[in-house]
């Protein structure tokens, strides 16, 4: 923006840089327009990324335990973690889980038993409930489910509905199925 203005010398032109008043509020509404469009947006987007890494950590979790159990020929379990950081007698696996091998075959995280991996609660998952009435996964030696197929669903915070379901067949394998 070029304006005469009087200078030191008289009458010359100068360059004037800067923003004026009317300028900076006009921006500023435009910002507020596209903030109040776009953050319930990405809002929803922010929730669809933690469901998304819950459901890659627990499939992770699950595959890791399955080829754990093979490569080993020992029982390995997944369970929900208590408090304790111990299998939970729940069915609510958004507080976390653990991974282990089950040496003496009790299905319970005992002293001296190896610890595979463990992760703690789901942030921004309402709940995430076993089919089963308890959420624990047992891997044969062999890598088989001991339970059967079982699945766990996904209910993110802010959320009445489950929006997906990870299934885990007879022969330990996972699929992820989306819920509409």
């Amino acid at each position: 923006m070029r304006s005469l203005t009087p200078g030191l010398h008289g009458n010359h032109p100068r360059h004037v840089s800067g923003l004026t008043l009317i300028e900076l509020l006009v921006t500023m509404s435009v910002l507020a327009v596209l903030l109040a469009v776009g953050i319930p947006s990405f809002a929803s987007l922010m929730q669809r990324w933690r469901v998304d890494a819950t459901i890659e950590s627990l499939v992770a979790d699950i595959r890791l335990a399955r080829s754990t159990a093979t490569r080993t020929s020992r029982a390995v379990v997944m369970c929900a973690r208590a408090a304790d950081g111990n299998c939970s007698a729940g069915n609510d696996w958004s507080t976390g889980w653990v991974v282990f091998s089950d040496l003496n075959g009790d299905s319970a995280l005992d002293v001296g038993e190896p610890l595979i991996a463990e992760r703690p609660n789901q942030s921004g998952m309402a709940s995430m409930p076993d089919k089963t009435s308890q959420a624990r996964l047992t891997f044969r030696a062999n890598g088989t489910l001991e339970s059967g197929k079982t699945s766990v669903g996904i209910r993110p915070k802010d959320s009445a509905k489950t929006v997906a379901s990870v299934v885990i067949n007879a022969m330990g394998r996972t699929r992820v199925q989306t819920i509409n």
